[in-house]
């Protein structure tokens, strides 16, 4: 799908996973290419899914970290990221389940949680031969077939997930993150220290910050399919009141929530050099 705008131009296009491959995976994969942009930085707010890069053109930067590694994955966070990319840029982004990169990684995720790893020092040198191969191809379906191949035979081998952190997992989701947690701990019958001990080693955050991340996936959702009041947005999206789907946007999103309108990239997250001050990004809106 190309894409046109006064901000610029780019292209994304979606593969269509194994199906065998579809418990570990957020979403398909994504093909994009940056052809010509009029900004280079820009505001994302975290998804509830590890990040898988890997760079064909171009390099990837962001604030906290500077310049990335040709191909690298990022685990869950709780905060917003400026991110960085200049110029011409083309990439493949896949978005991996929290269960599911426990399956291909077989390690606790709590160590990635909130930083940037380079794939070769998650998967030795088959994560380096993962980015070359990919590099030398020219077409998307087989990108994508390549990328099916290393999910494929890495979660083979890998860790089932808990069964209970699975099913609260598919809990939160179903309730787009409106369930409370304590209700969900009696519900699967175990205590909620349980559920967070759990939920560090095989998803990286937890459940309360799971629900806040799932909570404001629907509202970008939401916005991107018919922005209407915002108070009607907080309330379906279970938000106590508008002050707290204000401080998510401040803490998740880096702003308020008219300006995100105003600023926003389709696909992405919003145009913006640094993050607002606190007191700006809280502001009530009407």
């Amino acid at each position: 799908m190309h894409e046109e705008s006064e901000l610029g131009c780019w292209t994304r296009v979606f593969g269509s996973p194994d199906p065998l491959l579809r418990p570990l995976l957020h979403r398909p994969h994504c093909g994009f290419v940056q052809h010509a942009a009029r900004f280079d930085r820009w505001i994302e707010p975290p998804p509830p899914a590890l990040t898988l890069i890997i760079s064909l053109e171009g390099q990837i930067g962001t604030g906290a970290e500077g310049l990335l590694p040709g191909a690298w994955m990022t685990g869950l966070a709780d905060a917003a990221q400026l991110i960085e990319l200049p110029g011409r840029q083309a990439l493949i982004d896949v978005k991996l389940a929290p269960l599911g990169a426990y399956t291909l990684l077989g390690r606790p995720l709590s160590e990635l949680a909130g930083t940037v790893v380079s794939l070769d020092e998650l998967f030795g040198a088959a994560g380096w031969e993962l980015s070359e191969r990919l590099r030398d191809l020219r077409g998307w379906d087989e990108r994508f077939a390549t990328v099916d191949a290393f999910l494929a035979g890495r979660a083979a081998g890998g860790p089932p997930p808990n069964p209970t952190v699975a099913r609260a997992l598919e809990r939160l989701r179903e309730s787009g993150g409106r369930l409370a947690i304590g209700a969900l701990a009696a519900e699967l019958g175990c205590s909620r220290r349980y559920l967070a001990a759990r939920f560090a080693e095989q998803v990286g955050l937890p459940p309360k910050s799971i629900a806040r991340l799932l909570r404001f996936e629907s509202v970008r959702r939401r916005l991107a399919a018919n922005p209407v009041r915002w108070a009607d947005i907080a309330h379906d999206c279970g938000y106590c009141d508008q002050s707290h789907l204000n401080r998510d946007f401040g803490d998740l999103a880096g702003t308020t929530p008219t300006d995100f309108l105003a600023r926003q990239i389709p696909g992405g997250g919003v145009i913006g050099d640094e993050f607002p001050i606190v007191q700006d990004a809280h502001a009530s809106v009407a």
